[in-house]
């Protein structure tokens, strides 16, 4: 049976793919588990209108991201976060809470695109990277205490 799968399907294909399945793996599994959809022509123009949609979110993506690392790179950023006396955050910085920190100061950037080694536990100053395939920054993230 050929089927459009709607998300990657391990050993089976990558997403907006048509495959050919067996007829139980498809009616019993990929069909129900709303990972594929049979691949009628009405089908395969609702696919490919959502695929060409994707694809210009990405592209899009891809240059708010190329203008964040163009503006970001070697730079000095400030998060205030609460800290005790002695420089300890009482919650760890993760990636999370860096992207929602930047988006807050004019950096459109997701949690996925920080790469951090480990989650920031005091004030100071930190190297934070940025990365998104082959387009990186690394820039400067001062953490203080309010």
């Amino acid at each position: 049976m050929k089927v459009i799968l709607l998300q990657d399907v391990a050993n089976v294909g990558r997403r907006f793919a048509v495959v050919d399945v067996p007829n139980g793996h498809a009616l019993n599994k990929l069909i129900p588990n709303k990972q594929a959809e049979p691949a009628t022509t009405e089908n395969l123009k609702r696919v490919e209108a959502r695929k060409a949609r994707a694809e210009a979110e990405q592209i899009a993506q891809s240059e708010s991201f190329a203008d964040v690392v163009s503006r970001i790179s070697d730079t000095t950023q400030v998060i205030t976060v609460e800290a005790n006396d002695q420089g300890h955050l009482f919650k760890g910085l993760k990636a999370e809470a860096i992207a929602a920190g930047l988006t807050e100061l004019g950096f459109a950037v997701n949690a996925n695109q920080v790469v951090i080694e480990a989650p920031i536990k005091s004030v100071g100053e930190h190297t934070v990277e940025l990365s998104d395939g082959e387009k990186k920054a690394i820039f400067t993230l001062s953490v203080t205490s309010k």
